[in-house]
């Protein structure tokens, strides 16, 4: 296994440990760094952080293969477009994740786990953004 794989997924059992606390961190920062974000989630919030959760539990325990992952990622950009998601917030939760491990996990989380996250971050939003916002 390599070894930006086992970073994300040893930082994200930490995270995962405590979800809602974890959930709660990244809707708070994402909606204070973006707020155009926060109209977007008008259902109980409790019950939002719980999908999040299982997404990210989904991307983490799938990171291996594409052939799953991607085209789960693509039908969920697709999705996230009809409940008015923007192209430009896929940035806004990349920098609100982050800031949430930094925030939860401390010095648990390594300059090399932030860049392990970013990168499959970067690569997954891309995918999603490409399908999302053809052309």
């Amino acid at each position: 296994m390599d070894d930006a794989v086992e970073r994300i997924r040893a930082s994200w059992a930490l995270a995962a440990a405590d979800a809602e606390t974890t959930a709660r961190v990244f809707y708070a920062k994402l909606f204070r760094l973006d707020p155009s974000t926060k109209p977007l989630f008008v259902g109980d919030l409790t019950l939002q952080g719980r999908k999040l959760t299982q997404t990210l539990t989904f991307i983490v325990d799938n990171l291996e293969d594409t052939d799953l992952l991607f085209p789960a990622a693509i039908d969920l950009a697709q999705r996230h477009v009809a409940y008015g998601v923007q192209e430009d917030q896929y940035a806004s939760v990349g920098v609100a994740l982050i800031d949430t491990f930094k925030q939860l996990l401390g010095s648990a989380f390594s300059a090399e786990d932030e860049q392990a996250w970013q990168t499959t971050y970067q690569g997954l939003s891309d995918a999603m953004i490409q399908a999302a916002y053809p052309g």
